[in-house]
């Protein structure tokens, strides 16, 4: 059987990869059927775009490479070395956008999808995985104040699990007033700083000691001052963005004065073994995610703002470069 698979084969430049399925999967593989699969609008993106911070580096990353990482869909087919998995079983495995995904169970991330979950929130969950990273990166306990900076997917999910932890108020930071409106849809305290003075609200409804935790999930290194002047006496600032790029600082004001924590949540951090010193590994994360889906503390209403056609991926690509603002989760839908 044919399948494809996408690539980037260049800067702002992606193909489909044909591949043949055998008929039977080896001893350790499993077949996944794909129904939808997210676009990251983080990595994923800069990767296209060339504005990847690995590009920079020495050793940059080599064409061709994968594109996606969040793909949903039901396996067809196991190996006969395969015990943990059964045709049928609805998962989210680490594999890219394609129609078809080959997996072996040995190395391949894999997650069933509980009942009640959707195939859609299977997609999805890989980034509350992410965004739970900078959650717990950031220690958000009972009662603190948590700013999120930034509503795109990242940063709706990192404030969600901000609130289930027990932070009062959260406060969501978005210039686009749907991601505003979706944030306030889930019990976020949200605000349009073209609107409200982010800073101002903070210091009035903390009585002037402002957050506790600061989440920069933006990705923009020119948001970072504002993450540290929002941060009150020992807060934490979490940069979980991925900010690619420099930031001009006063560290002594913003960071040194103040006893300020400024800390990296990159989602390798999770990707540890358990231990029962950390034991949150990726694996453990997302599973919380899906459950979080399951009883419906989590909420994934309004969190895809396009849907895709596999043979439109190319333009839409060009559009998220060019006008990343006008999207939130875009959903590339292999089952129509």
């Amino acid at each position: 059987m044919r399948a494809r698979r996408l690539l980037c084969t260049a800067i702002g430049r992606i193909e489909w990869e044909t591949f043949e399925i055998a008929e039977a999967p080896a001893p350790h593989e499993v077949v996944v059927k794909a129904a939808c699969s997210l676009i990251s609008a983080g990595t994923e993106l800069a990767m296209y775009s060339g504005s990847h911070s690995g590009f920079s580096r020495p050793d940059p990353p080599q064409f061709p490479i994968d594109m996606g990482y969040a793909l949903a869909g039901a396996v067809q087919a196991v190996g006969r070395e395969v015990t943990e998995w059964a045709e049928g079983d609805r998962v989210v495995v680490y594999a890219p956008h394609g129609d078809w995904a080959v997996c072996d169970v040995r190395t391949t991330q894999m997650w069933r999808l509980p009942p009640d979950v959707t195939l859609e929130q299977g997609a999805l969950a890989v980034l509350g995985g992410v965004s739970a990273v900078g959650v717990r990166q950031g220690n958000v306990t009972l009662g603190e104040t948590v700013v999120v900076l930034g509503l795109g997917l990242v940063g709706q999910f990192a404030a969600q699990l901000s609130r289930l932890s027990g932070a009062r108020p959260v406060f969501g930071v978005d210039l686009l007033p749907n991601r505003v409106h979706v944030a306030g849809a889930s019990g976020i305290c949200a605000l349009n700083p073209d609107e409200s003075d982010a800073e101002e609200t903070v210091n009035d409804a903390t009585g002037g000691q402002m957050a506790e935790v600061v989440i920069e999930a933006t990705g923009n290194p020119g948001v970072v001052p504002q993450a540290l002047d929002l941060a009150g006496d020992g807060g934490r600032v979490v940069l979980l963005g991925s900010p690619r790029g420099a930031a001009e600082i006063d560290l002594y004001r913003a960071v040194h004065h103040k006893g300020v924590s400024l800390i990296g949540a990159h989602a390798r951090v999770s990707g540890h073994p358990y231990t029962t010193r950390d034991p949150w590994t990726r694996e453990r994360n997302l599973d919380l995610v899906l459950r979080l889906f399951a009883d419906g503390s989590l909420r994934s209403e309004g969190l895809i703002s396009h849907r895709v056609q596999p043979d439109d991926v190319g333009e839409a690509y060009e559009m998220l470069v060019a006008r990343p603002g006008d999207f939130l989760g875009v959903l590339i839908e292999w089952e129509t």
